[in-house]
């Protein structure tokens, strides 16, 4: 794959490849056409679950959900090639494939693939994916060890209690912030540590008969941990959840998706059974996170006190 940096120099820190500004330069792909093969439209059993098939949905522009009943696998299409947002789980990257390709999509039409965050429930696919398609999977520097070696690190809050997946291949680093560029397509990183280390929000636009709207695929910013974390300790990443919380609000949001869809009610904003953009969405969630985050400093206060 042809590699051309934009703007900003490529640098090697001990074989690590940091791309502040990268475009992926392709030649012509196939675009998805709604339901180019047919499939079944069966109801989802339980929005929560991580691995129950769904089917393909178009979301505003070249951007369509290919993920599960429970977790949200975003394709972003241009003609220079596509950007695949996650995988969902090691047991639904089968069906995941299923899904893009009833949009009459190839796999190798895939050139890039990006991640949230390094837990399984969001990447276990993405092995699979990357092997079938030969994308290039990029993350933050903070969660290029874990995706290469298929399980969290020690300091992961939830560390212990969370899955292996299988390791990543073609894994590369993007500095944080940085841009993706694929034909005129334009993919903002957003740091968003907190819920992992690694942690990312992707956020690009998307435009339809001339009226152009926002799309924020948020990682998650709830402070959920094992039995033995603490946000409130010295070691803990609490002032960096914080600054994902805040970049949350600040980023222009018409459309939220969340890794887990039932948070931000994504299939029915999608199957027409709720408004689909939203505006407030994002501050919304961020309001959400910062109250969350202030109890579970509370409850460890409290704990300590007894």
């Amino acid at each position: 794959m042809k590699q051309v940096i934009a703007r900003g120099l490529l640098s090697a820190l001990g074989g690590l490849t940091l791309y502040p500004c990268l475009s992926l330069a392709q030649s012509p792909v196939a675009m998805p056409q709604a339901l180019a093969r047919s499939v079944p439209k069966a109801e989802c059993k339980s929005n929560d679950d991580w691995s129950e098939p769904s089917f393909a949905r178009h979301i505003y522009g070249n951007s369509w959900y290919v993920g599960t009943c429970g977790i949200s696998v975003i394709l972003i299409a241009t003609p220079q090639g596509h950007i695949l947002i996650d995988g969902a789980t090691e047991q639904a990257a089968p069906d995941v494939e299923a899904s893009i390709r009833s949009l009459g999509v190839n796999l190798s039409d895939i050139k890039t693939i990006l991640v949230t965050h390094e837990h399984h429930d969001h990447i276990g696919g993405v092995a699979q994916l990357q092997k079938d398609s030969g994308a290039v999977v990029l993350t933050r520097k903070a969660a290029l060890d874990a995706l290469r070696q298929g399980k969290n690190s020690p300091n992961d809050p939830q560390f212990g209690e969370l899955k292996n997946f299988p390791p990543i291949s073609n894994v590369q680093a993007i500095a944080d912030g940085g841009l993706i560029r694929l034909g005129s397509v334009k993919v903002n990183n957003i740091p968003m540590t907190g819920h992992a280390p690694g942690g990312s929000g992707w956020s690009w636009q998307e435009c339809e008969n001339g009226v152009c709207l926002n799309l924020m695929f948020s990682d998650s910013i709830s402070s959920i941990s094992n039995a033995s974390y603490r946000f409130s300790s010295s070691g803990a990443i609490t002032s960096k959840l914080r600054a994902s919380i805040k970049r949350l609000s600040n980023t222009p949001c018409d459309i939220l998706i969340t890794g887990h869809g039932k948070q931000s009610n994504l299939l029915n904003r999608l199957d027409g059974k709720a408004t689909l953009s939203e505006p407030k969405a994002c501050k919304e969630l961020a309001t959400t996170g910062r109250e969350n985050l202030s109890k579970r400093l509370s409850e460890e206060a409290r704990s300590r006190s007894r």
